[in-house]
């Protein structure tokens, strides 16, 4: 079913005349920790991991818009810092065959490790690697002598480690073009985070959102129900949902190193929720960021929202304002309720 028949089965006034609520859930998140923007050749003269970085999210971008126009949400996160302990050598285990690691954690290089098992890709059998390590990357031989090369944070969430930390978001943003902004670093926001995170000596990682939008409602004189994406619609354009979307996670995380704007900010989502309420009769925004077999990485925080895996929640223009309310009904209709 092609765009065009959806743009006209969403004008139908069946649907058109009724009161509706968006719901938008996370479709794909990519992450990359900035440090390997910043320092693009500490593996190797010839590895250069910013033109590794940036070559993806351009393709990523290329992939998205071969079909439909989204806009990326990025976090701009900070991560109790995390190292290899380069003064204990890793230890295998020829029973369990299992590799102890050692790491150093936090400011104070808290001593940690954590043991991991390596399976050969071809025969799926258990093997001991060659391994080599610095403080922020990892370099494994396998049997064949071909080289695995991970930093720290990609092998941590590779091997599915749990160190009992999460993800705390500082800066909410949107774009069209994740390969140049905030990657390419000329962005106040994340200049001001990046100082400020420096001080602390956290790390910074940058998830970059996609989300699919839908646009319910319920038409009771023809006892029928609508359920539309707004990709295929077009009902609102992907740059004033990419905006929506992205203001509603200020607002939600009220990161305090996102203050600056925050007025500003709220202004422009009143302005935008009145806009689709009066043009398109929606009337709440329902939204769930939940990502399936997440990990330790996708667990968000930020200093006024605690640690979760999962975060819904409901997003209403109301007399007094914007309103945040914790859970969404509509999606717990759809699974049972969330716990």
């Amino acid at each position: 079913m092609h765009r065009g028949l959806f743009s006209s089965l969403s004008a139908h006034q069946a649907y058109h005349s009724n009161e509706k609520d968006w719901m938008v859930e996370l479709d794909r998140y990519h992450r990359y920790w900035y440090d390997l923007v910043v320092n693009p050749n500490e593996v190797a003269e010839y590895f250069d991991t910013r033109s590794l970085i940036v070559d993806y999210l351009s393709s990523i971008k290329k992939e998205i818009e071969a079909h439909l126009e989204k806009r990326f949400v990025y976090f701009i996160c900070s991560r109790e810092r995390v190292r290899f302990n380069v003064k204990k050598t890793p230890t295998y285990n020829p029973l369990t065959k299992k590799m102890k690691i050692h790491i150093l954690v936090g400011e104070k290089n808290k001593k940690r490790s954590f043991t991991c098992q390596f399976v050969e890709r071809a025969s799926g059998k258990r093997f001991k690697p060659s391994v080599n390590i610095t403080e922020k990357y990892i370099t494994l031989k396998d049997a064949s002598g071909d080289l695995f090369t991970y930093s720290i944070h990609d092998f941590l969430e590779q091997t599915n480690t749990s160190l009992g930390l999460d993800s705390r978001v500082e800066y909410v943003g949107f774009t069209k073009n994740p390969h140049t902004r905030p990657t390419n670093g000329s962005h106040t926001g994340l200049s001001d985070v990046l100082h400020q995170l420096a001080e602390e000596k956290r790390d910074s990682l940058i998830y970059f959102n996609t989300f699919r939008v839908y646009a319910c409602a319920k038409n009771n004189k023809y006892n029928l129900n609508f359920t539309f994406a707004n990709a295929m619609t077009n009902e609102i354009d992907a740059e004033l949902e990419g905006k929506i979307i992205e203001k509603c996670f200020i607002f939600y995380f009220d990161a305090k190193n996102q203050t600056r704007n925050k007025e500003k900010e709220r202004k422009e989502l009143e302005s935008s929720l009145a806009k689709i309420a009066h043009e398109n009769k929606i009337n709440a925004i329902h939204i769930n960021y939940d990502v399936e077999e997440g990990n330790e990485y996708t667990l968000f925080s930020s200093s006024h929202v605690s640690a979760s895996p999962r975060h819904v929640f409901t997003v209403k223009q109301e007399d007094d304002g914007v309103k945040i309310i914790p859970g969404s009904t509509l999606f717990d209709e759809l699974s049972g309720g969330y716990g």
